[in-house]
């Protein structure tokens, strides 16, 4: 498992996390909405080490996009409820989740989930 999936309807904020991301050895998928990160999840399930979802995207609810995605990541893939919302911890529980990041964040914060899961990678 050496990718990393992001789901946010911001492409700005996608072509960022992505420069962050790779600039840490793994490989990024990036995705607009919850139908092209399920897509894409569908065909890179065995790959995908972590999911940021961002909390509102189009054409789908919060709840729904993160069920769908929950059905459909391998079992030990991570998801981290990305949002700009009030009170992401609430955000994140409301959809099941119970890791989060709140907009704005450190990228000292996602660079840590980032070695956390490169870690988890290497133990395998």
């Amino acid at each position: 498992m050496d990718t990393v999936l992001v789901v946010d309807d911001d492409p700005d904020f996608r072509e960022l996390i992505r420069l962050c991301i790779e600039g840490e050895g793994l490989r990024v998928l990036l995705a607009a909405d919850c139908a092209q990160g399920l897509s894409t999840l569908r065909k890179e399930r065995e790959r995908v080490a972590l999911v940021l979802l961002d909390y509102w995207m189009p054409n789908m609810r919060p709840c729904q996009c993160a069920a769908r995605i929950i059905a459909t990541v391998h079992p030990k893939t991570r998801i981290v409820l990305v949002t700009a919302a009030v009170d992401a911890a609430a955000r994140a529980a409301e959809v099941g989740l119970s890791e989060w990041l709140a907009k704005p964040f450190e990228l000292e914060r996602l660079q840590s989930i980032v070695v956390d899961v490169q870690s988890a990678r290497g133990a395998r």
